[in-house]
């Protein structure tokens, strides 16, 4: 009877374990698509540092919500004219995008959009091949760490905005020409650096 008993828990363990997890490995390729995926507390997690989730293809549409608790993201977004926005409404934060990285992509024309509310932030977009990709960053609070990187060709833009608490906002796009960086940061511990290049 003892035996049966600590199985049941063992398995009810496993069980709360898996509900809890809220992760998410996506491998798509194609274009045209519209994804959208809302994770609604606990552990939220899409790809991580080993297993990147991936979107491919071109003139895609990708909307990600992330509603509280552990959030991660780690994603490589591929392909010309794709629109990926990320909301996230607080907790552990810690976010990466990159865009146009495997061997046969570009990221032309793409719009990477991360907002994020509060709680532990750390955002990270690499854009990559190709020019005129638009990163749009907001962070309203808490112990932000900001980096958008570019390696630009052609027309390139960034938002970023930052409110409020442990500010480090990066930035660095590369060659050639046509670049624009707004930042528009409020308060707190706050240490920018743009860098642009040709």
């Amino acid at each position: 009877m003892k035996k049966m008993t600590s199985c049941i828990i063992m398995a009810l363990l496993l069980f709360a374990t898996n509900i809890f997890a809220n992760e998410i490995y996506i491998e798509q390729a194609g274009d045209s698509s519209t994804i959208t995926i809302t994770q609604d507390g606990v552990n939220n997690a899409i790809g991580d540092s080993t297993v990147l989730g991936f979107i491919g293809g071109g003139s895609n549409t990708v909307a990600i919500e992330q509603i509280g608790d552990n959030n991660t993201l780690a994603m490589v977004v591929n392909g010309a004219s794709t629109n990926t926005t990320v909301t996230t409404h607080g907790s552990g934060n810690l976010q990466s995008i990159t865009c146009g990285t495997s061997s046969t992509a570009t990221c032309s024309g793409s719009t990477i959009k991360q907002i994020i509310t509060g709680d532990d932030n750390t955002v990270t977009t690499t854009l990559g091949a190709g020019g005129n990709h638009i990163s749009e960053i907001t962070v309203l609070g808490d112990t932000n760490t900001i980096t958008h990187t570019s390696t630009n060709t052609g027309a390139t833009t960034a938002y970023i905005t930052a409110t409020g608490n442990t500010n480090t906002i990066g930035v660095t796009q590369s060659g050639t020409l046509a670049k624009s960086v707004t930042v528009n940061s409020t308060g707190n511990s706050n240490t920018i650096t743009i860098n642009q290049s040709n």
